[in-house]
């Protein structure tokens, strides 16, 4: 990466390796910029296409060094230009695939919050009961990898986090974030 990269790159993204085209844009007053999902952090981020670059929503994941783009920043989840929301997911997946063991940690780490809710239960549809299920299942071992948590619980584990990441990216407020105590934490 160069120098010039990193003094333009926010603090919070210099852990950041990969970068998911989502969408390309035309930017005004003239240009290019892709909007995109950064790996391993999550954030959703914009960055000018370069003069000699060329992108299409259907590259995929690409270096943050790619010379093709410019410097990464923040964008809100609501200022990012998306022909279908499944897109969104879709990359989330994607980057949950790519570093499964962090994510893995929180299936295998979840405890209760309160007397009245589990970790468990921040995942879209989880109640009460289905939260204890999943305690009971999940034993005092734990699981190995998410395919194990999938076929234990009868959902898609990468999906229902990749759901709950996406909400939060919409809400900011959204309060505990998963996206921050298990993406980020380390970073």
């Amino acid at each position: 990466m160069s120098d010039d990269r990193e003094d333009e790159t926010p603090d919070e993204m210099q852990a950041e390796s990969m970068v998911r085209v989502l969408s390309v844009i035309e930017r005004r007053p003239r240009g290019m910029e892709i909007h995109g999902l950064t790996h391993p952090g999550l954030f959703l981020v914009r960055a000018k296409i370069m003069q000699n670059g060329t992108l299409s929503s259907d590259v995929g994941w690409i270096p943050i060094e790619d010379a093709r783009i410019g410097p990464l920043s923040n964008i809100r989840k609501k200022d990012i230009s998306l022909d279908n929301e499944d897109d969104l997911n879709g990359a989330i997946v994607e980057s949950i695939a790519m570093d499964e063991s962090v994510h893995l940690s929180f299936f295998n780490r979840a405890q209760p919050i309160s007397l009245k809710m589990h970790s468990y239960q921040l995942l879209p549809g989880i109640g009460k009961s289905t939260a204890q299920q999943w305690v009971s299942k999940r034993g005092s071992m734990g699981w190995n990898d998410l395919h194990g948590v999938t076929n234990a619980i009868g959902q898609d584990a990468s999906k229902l986090l990749a759901e709950r990441y996406a909400q939060e990216m919409e809400d900011p407020a959204q309060s505990p974030r998963l996206i921050d105590l298990v993406v980020r934490a380390g970073a």
